[in-house]
């Protein structure tokens, strides 16, 4: 894509290091070579012209609350074809240079993810894409572990992300102050660059921007508050009216940025916007940025068109991704919020008196808008990724879905990840193929004391009750106290890896985290179980590291409660790469099973009665003192009474045996080489039913 040579490329480096670090390049640190190859690539990428024949009349928008916005650094080496001339200039100091933490990480959920990898889709076929959020600090953070617990590093500015702030500004009317909307693009180079847009508001002297964008972090975190939201999984503040207040005014912002940008765009390229729903889409991911409709409706007749011709463009251009069918993605605002601005007032009125009349539910609950009704009555399509997601939002306890709306519903396989695992695996030999991988790991990340012929179990996913990693680790401490109660307990040797965040304010999941780092630390220096079990903790982990555990993977727990992860596309990730699957009664295996009867997924399942002991909770208990670790125990009994304090509704205890007995199953499956290597084989095959393209080269 770029022509440049070596010595080119060699004095720019040079130039920016030079400029901000005053060094020489032989004389640069790690850190400063990055800042300045980040400035270099900014360079390049500016310089490069987008592609002239894009289609700047078919041109689609993305808008999410939330974006995974990973390091691209590899990305822009490889595409602005300089990755040669940077090995020969940094040598030795190459990898380190551009693998170095990134410290820009957009959210860490599939929400994010998605809004991702459909940007990227678009991209990829040459399409002029934009995909919005806000410049969201709150899920902006790093994990970092100190002294056994999970503490939060907010990033304030990017130094070693490519990331351009742009000088165009729009000013935005919020809570009676008019402030300007500064934006930042991160490029997606492709034959054409598309670009992330993210909005941040400028600082104003009547609006606090850390307010606007935090919260009051210090309620978040006094004790009544820890215990009120103990299931709550939360990125934005909403414990108090003042919480609930400020996501509002986020969204309200975002909202009103993505649209005058939309517009902008429009008005550059066709002077009017008379025939604008000829010339965008606009695809809505999850209900918490609705208002974006409303925002749009009323553009349009700043514009001069009638409400009916406003409704009938607004139909044409949104669509709608449902891909996170639970509670929270249902979102109500508060009217009272909304109506304080008088426009907003009388385009929520009409919108109720035309989706009543044309036979859809009412957008006015109560005291709220209901965000996915009005969603559902506007969008052309509401896309979901399969047939059981379909069946679950129609089932769904939290939204009444009419005939109107069902008749809407498209099932599109929405293809994660496409390029996550692109790798090619022969078949002849799976089991060697994964030893050569997991070795590949425990270099990489510098592991001690690992036995890579070991069974590598891994759980990584972000910290939450309904996903179960307590599970996981109270089968851990089982196993070990097992083998202190007797060392010659047959265990099949097994490195389990736990990784994930915890939102800031969820108690019960950092005290999972705890325990877990607690116990790794235990069993690893355990010289008298050897190497029978041995547990790592994987702090701060980034979907761009996700391949290098996928494809060392032996065993992936995938243990939701029920239908908690409804669209979670890990599961047939990890099995496109040869992993055997540890599920409950979930969607992904009802997915696979619906497929095929003789794969290798494994489900365990709770008791038929919730009255009956659970024989191996009663082992830990009676065994637990063995341990000498007060902080270890303190920190058990405290994640098991909180249990039992909200009568063990997501099903730890009540599945706990189950669970031990199917991991025994697998163990000893484990054993005979041949049929584990039948198991990879059969997973990989039905993974490609899920949208994972097929490997190109193990």
């Amino acid at each position: 894509m770029m022509d440049i040579s070596e010595d080119q490329l060699r004095r720019l480096l040079q130039i920016k290091l030079s400029y901000n670090s005053l060094v020489d390049l032989q004389d640069a640190n790690l850190y400063e070579i990055r800042i300045a190859l980040n400035e270099v690539i900014k360079e390049l990428i500016s310089e490069n012209q987008t592609n002239s024949n894009t289609d700047i009349s078919s041109r689609s928008y993305i808008v999410s609350f939330e974006l995974m916005v990973e390091n691209l650094f590899e990305d822009y080496i490889e595409k602005l074809n300089i990755k040669t001339h940077l090995q020969h200039i940094l040598q030795e100091k190459y990898d380190d240079v551009v693998n170095m933490d990134n410290d820009l990480h957009l959210g860490q959920s599939y929400i994010g993810r998605f809004a991702v990898d459909l940007f990227e889709k678009f991209s990829k076929q040459g399409q002029f894409c934009k995909v919005y959020s806000i410049f969201y600090k709150n899920s902006q953070f790093k994990q970092q572990i100190i002294d056994g617990n999970q503490i939060e590093t907010v990033f304030h500015e990017p130094k070693t992300s490519v990331v351009f702030k742009r000088y165009i500004q729009y000013d935005i009317l919020l809570d009676n102050n008019k402030i300007k909307s500064q934006m930042y693009d991160i490029p997606y180079i492709n034959e054409n660059t598309n670009f992330i847009r993210l909005f941040a508001p400028k600082a104003n002297p009547n609006l606090n921007y850390e307010n606007f964008i935090r919260g009051r972090i210090e309620e978040i975190y006094s004790e009544e508050n820890k215990i009120d939201s103990i299931r709550q999984f939360v990125y934005t503040p909403e414990i108090d009216e003042f919480g609930k207040y400020i996501k509002f005014l986020q969204q309200k912002f975002l909202a009103d940025s993505i649209v005058e940008d939309i517009f902008n765009d429009e008005m550059k390229f066709f002077e009017n916007a008379d025939k604008i729903e000829e010339h965008i889409q606009i695809n809505i991911v999850e209900t918490n940025v609705s208002l974006v409709i409303i925002t749009f409706l009323q553009k349009l007749l700043d514009l001069g068109f009638d409400f009916e011709k406003a409704l009938g463009i607004a139909k044409k251009i949104f669509r709608f991704f449902n891909i996170n069918l639970h509670r929270e993605s249902f979102e109500f605002v508060n009217l009272r919020y909304l109506y304080q601005f008088e426009d907003i007032k009388n385009i929520i009125e009409l919108l109720n008196e035309n989706s009543l009349k044309d036979g859809y539910p009412e957008i006015i609950d109560g005291d709220f808008l209901d965000c996915f009704n009005l969603i559902a009555f506007i969008s052309h399509e509401t896309i979901v990724g399969s047939n059981y997601h379909k069946k679950y939002l129609l089932e769904s306890q939290y939204v009444d879905i009419n005939k109107n709306i069902e008749a809407k519903i498209v099932i599109q396989t929405y293809g994660f990840n496409d390029d996550l695992f692109n790798n090619k695996i022969y078949f002849d030999n799976l089991y060697a193929s994964k030893l050569k991988f997991k070795k590949k790991l425990v270099n990489k990340y510098n592991l001690k004391n690992i036995n890579d012929k070991s069974i590598f179990n891994m759980q990584l996913s972000d910290f939450h009750e309904g996903k179960r990693q307590v599970l996981n680790v109270f089968y851990i401490l089982y196993l070990y106290l097992k083998l202190k109660d007797n060392v010659n307990t047959i265990i099949t040797p097994t490195t389990f890896f736990i990784g994930g965040m915890s939102s800031f304010d969820y108690l019960f999941c950092k005290k999972i985290i705890s325990l877990c780092i607690g116990l790794s630390n235990i069993i690893n220096s355990d010289k008298l179980i050897q190497e029978k079990i041995k547990l790592i903790f994987v702090e701060n982990i980034m979907l761009d590291q996700m391949p290098d555990f996928a494809k060392a993977s032996d065993v992936f727990n995938y243990i939701p409660y029920k239908n908690f992860d409804v669209s979670n596309t890990y599961p047939y990730a990890f099995m496109n790469n040869g992993a055997i699957l540890l599920t409950s009664n979930s969607n992904v295996y009802e997915n696979v099973n619906n497929l095929s009867e003789n794969n290798a997924v494994f489900k365990f399942d709770k008791k038929s009665s919730a009255n009956t002991e659970s024989s191996c909770m009663n082992f830990i208990l009676e065994n637990i003192e063995i341990i000498k670790n007060q902080k270890i125990i303190d920190e058990f009994y405290e994640i098991y009474n909180l249990i039992h304090k909200y009568n063990d509704s997501f099903n730890i205890i009540n599945s706990f045996d189950n669970f031990v007995e199917v991991n025994g199953r697998i163990q000893k499956l484990y054993l005979n080489e041949n049929l584990w290597n039948e198991l990879m084989i059969k997973n990989i095959e039905i993974s490609k039913k899920f949208g994972i393209n097929y490997l190109k080269d193990y």
